[in-house]
C-alpha cells in the first residue's frame, strides 16, 4: 500500500483543477486540447540606406606684386569661388557608391557648369583587398586626395611644386578600375596600398598654350600604384607613388603662327595649321613623409618626372626628354585649438638637364616658393586663411599669360571655408 501523502491546500487547488482538465478533455471526445498557436514573429525591419550628403564653398581673393599666376589678367582680384557637394551611401553590405559635383571661378580656371569629380562604385571585400570602379581620386603623393577639401589642410595653396593648381582637374581623379588594402606587417607596423589603371580627363585650362588651340586630347591610359608605411612610431608615415601615362595632344596653330612656320621654311605650303604633340610616356615618381607629434606636424616630398615629347611637325618641335624634379618641406603649429600657424618651401625645376639652357631667361625654368598661412576656426563649419608666397622664378606660371615675367614677385591670399 502506498504511504499517507499530505497535500496542502494550495495544492489541492491545483489539483482539482488538473482533474477538471482532464474530465473536460473525455467530454470533449478524449482528444488532448491543442495549445493556443505562438504568434509569428514580427518581420525584421527594412532599414534604408544611410545617406551621407557633405558640401564645401569657398571664396577668397588675391593680390599679385608682379606676374599672373592665374591667368585672371588683374594684379587684384575676387575671382577664387569653389563649390562642391558630395554624396555617398552603403546600398548592401561593404558595397558603397558616391559622387561629388564641383565648380569654381578661378582666374582663367573656370568650371561655371558644375562638373563631375568623382563618381565610384567601392567594394571592400576583405580589411587587405577592396575593388574600385568608376571615376575615383586618384593618388600620389600625401594630399592629392585632399586637395579639394580646405578643411583638411592649412595651406590655401598646396605646394605648386608638387601639387600645381592647374594640374588639380587632371589628376584629381582617374576613369577606370582600382584595389587598394591595408595589411599590418608584425612588428614593422601596417601598409596601405592602392593600385589603378585607367584614363584621365584634360581639360582646356590644364595646359599652357601659345599660338595655338586644343582640339582634343587623347589620353591612351594611366596606371600607378601607391604605398604608404606606418611604422611602429606614432604619427609617421613614409610612402611612395608611380605614375604612368601616354596622351595625345591635338592642337590648331593660329593663322599668325601657321603663317610664321611656313615663311621660315618649318612647314610645307599649304599646311593647314593642325599640329600633334605625344607625351609617350610621362613617368613621375614621389617619395612622401610627413611626422605628426602633438601640436606639430612636418612633411617632405621630392617628385621626378620624365617626359618623352615628338611632334607632327619635327622640323620644328623635334623630339625631345625632359626630366623635371619638384621638392617641398613644411612645418605647421596649433597654437591654439582655434588657431594654426606654418610655412613652406618649394623648389620646381623644369628641365634638370637643361643644357645648354633653352630659355632666354633661366630664372623661366625654376620656381621657388616660400610660403607663409594663418587658418582661424570660427567652429567646425567655419574658418578663414591668410597666406602670403615669396616667389622666385616664373616655371609654374602659365606662359600664355606672362610673355615676359619678373623673376621675383610676390602673392597673398585670404579665404573663408564653409563645409557641412
Amino acid at each position: 500500500m502506498g504511504g499517507l501523502v499530505i497535500v496542502s491546500s494550495d495544492d489541492a487547488v491545483r489539483a482539482c483543477a488538473a482533474l477538471g482538465a482532464v474530465v473536460a478533455s473525455l467530454f470533449a471526445g478524449g482528444a488532448a486540447a491543442e495549445p493556443a498557436p505562438e504568434p509569428a514573429p514580427a518581420p525584421a525591419p527594412v532599414i534604408s540606406p544611410q545617406i551621407e550628403i557633405h558640401g564645401f564653398a569657398s571664396e577668397g581673393a588675391f593680390v599679385e606684386t608682379a606676374n599672373d599666376y592665374f591667368g585672371s589678367t588683374s594684379k587684384a582680384s575676387l575671382e577664387m569661388f569653389e563649390v562642391g557637394l558630395n554624396v555617398s551611401t552603403e546600398v548592401a553590405d561593404r558595397l558603397r557608391i558616391g559622387l561629388q559635383l564641383f565648380s569654381r571661378d578661378l582666374g582663367s580656371i573656370r568650371d561655371a557648369s558644375p562638373r563631375i569629380d568623382w563618381a565610384y562604385l567601392d567594394y571592400r571585400w576583405r580589411t587587405w583587398l577592396g575593388l574600385r570602379a568608376g571615376t575615383f581620386r586618384m593618388p600620389f603623393g600625401l594630399y592629392n586626395e585632399y586637395v579639394d577639401i580646405d578643411a583638411a589642410r592649412l595651406a590655401i595653396l598646396l605646394p605648386s611644386s608638387v601639387y600645381a593648381i592647374r594640374n588639380r582637374d587632371v589628376f584629381l581623379s582617374q576613369t577606370g578600375f582600382g584595389v587598394y588594402g591595408h595589411r599590418p606587417i608584425g612588428a614593422g607596423g601596417d601598409l596601405d596600398y592602392q593600385a589603378w589603371l585607367g584614363t584621365l580627363t584634360v581639360p582646356r585650362t590644364a595646359l599652357q598654350l601659345v599660338g595655338a588651340t586644343l582640339d582634343s586630347a587623347n589620353v591612351k591610359y594611366v596606371t600607378g600604384a601607391q604605398v604608404l608605411w606606418h611604422p611602429p612610431l606614432d604619427g609617421l608615415r613614409i610612402g611612395a607613388t608611380a605614375l604612368r601615362t601616354s596622351i595625345d595632344f591635338h592642337l590648331a596653330l593660329s593663322p599668325a603662327t601657321r603663317d610664321a612656320l611656313i615663311k621660315a621654311g618649318l612647314a610645307a605650303a599649304g599646311y593647314d595649321g593642325k599640329l600633334l604633340i605625344a607625351q609617350r610616356p610621362v613617368s613621375l615618381a614621389i617619395g612622401s613623409a610627413e611626422y605628426i607629434h602633438g601640436d606639430w606636424l612636418f612633411a617632405a616630398e621630392y617628385a621626378r618626372s620624365l617626359t618623352r615629347q615628338r611632334s607632327s611637325l619635327p622640323v620644328a618641335l623635334p623630339t625631345f626628354v625632359r626630366d623635371s624634379e619638384a621638392f617641398y618641406a613644411m612645418a605647421s603649429y596649433r597654437v591654439l585649438p582655434a588657431l594654426e600657424a606654418g610655412a613652406y618651401y618649394s623648389i620646381f625645376n623644369f628641365d634638370v638637364s637643361d643644357t645648354p639652357p633653352k630659355y632666354p631667361d633661366p630664372s623661366d625654368a625654376f620656381q621657388r616658393d616660400l610660403a607663409a598661412t594663418l587658418r582661424f576656426d570660427v567652429n567646425d563649419h567655419w574658418l578663414w586663411k591668410l597666406e602670403a608666397h615669396f616667389m622666385d622664378g616664373a616655371a609654374s606660371l602659365p606662359a600664355e599669360f606672362n610673355t615676359h615675367p619678373e623673376r621675383y614677385w610676390g602673392l597673398f591670399l585670404i579665404r573663408t571655408t564653409v563645409t557641412f
